[in-house]
């Protein structure tokens, strides 16, 4: 089952009777509002429980030195392989260090570099990136969120547009703003504790995300 954005709106119409569907927003400010809220937190969620929102793309290097650029919006690169082959992505920083073995690729903002030393992936090259992307934007009622989102965390994005709406409502009683305000809170303390556990199964010597850098995966 897939959330829309309608079905968000409406949630968060209902969750006030002194709300009136229309009047305090229109549609496209509310999907933008929840659009903001959405990717900020699936940032949160990806790199927070890391392997749950994985996925992989192919890169095709080319150009001098062999370069080729992430999807947009990237939140960021877990892993790079060649054929199967672990490559090492290395800090940008230390690309000249010799202790980094080859093959060897870095990340300068939104590209992949290949380091272009002697067994470093060449111009041609198809890498296959393991990445934590981004989410599709919200823009329109029909528009669904990734199936990677839990539903659980739902209410979040409820909760904040809710008080987005009271927020705007000049005539509103502060209570029901502060009942909203404490939903949020409880749900933000859950989402808290939960996404920092989820990376099931997961073994590493390192506590919490694995290093990405050189020979220490």
């Amino acid at each position: 089952m897939t959330t829309t954005v309608q079905q968000l709106i409406e949630a968060a119409y209902s969750r006030s009777t002194a709300n009136d569907p229309g009047k305090l927003a229109q549609d496209p400010e509310l999907w933008q509002r929840l659009d903001r809220t959405y990717q900020r937190m699936y940032a949160e969620l990806a790199v927070a429980s890391g392997d749950n929102c994985l996925s992989i793309t192919t890169l095709t290097l080319g150009g001098s030195p062999a370069t080729a650029a992430l999807p947009t919006d990237v939140i960021d690169v877990v892993r790079v392989e060649n054929s199967g082959a672990k490559v090492n992505l290395i800090p940008a920083s230390e690309k000249d260090r010799a202790w980094h073995l080859a093959p060897a690729v870095y990340r300068q903002g939104t590209s992949i570099i290949s380091r272009g030393k002697a067994g470093d992936p060449t111009a041609g090259t198809v890498l296959t990136a393991f990445i934590l992307d981004a989410p599709a934007a919200l823009t329109a009622l029909t528009s669904t969120l990734d199936v990677r989102w839990p539903h659980r965390y739902d209410s979040i994005l409820i909760d904040d547009l809710a008080l987005y709406l009271s927020d705007k409502d000049v005539d509103r009683n502060p209570a029901d703003y502060g009942n909203l305000r404490t939903d949020l809170s409880d749900a933000m303390q859950a989402f808290n504790a939960l996404v920092s556990n989820s990376n099931s199964a997961k073994e590493t010597p390192h506590d919490g995300r694995t290093s990405t850098g050189g020979q220490t995966k």
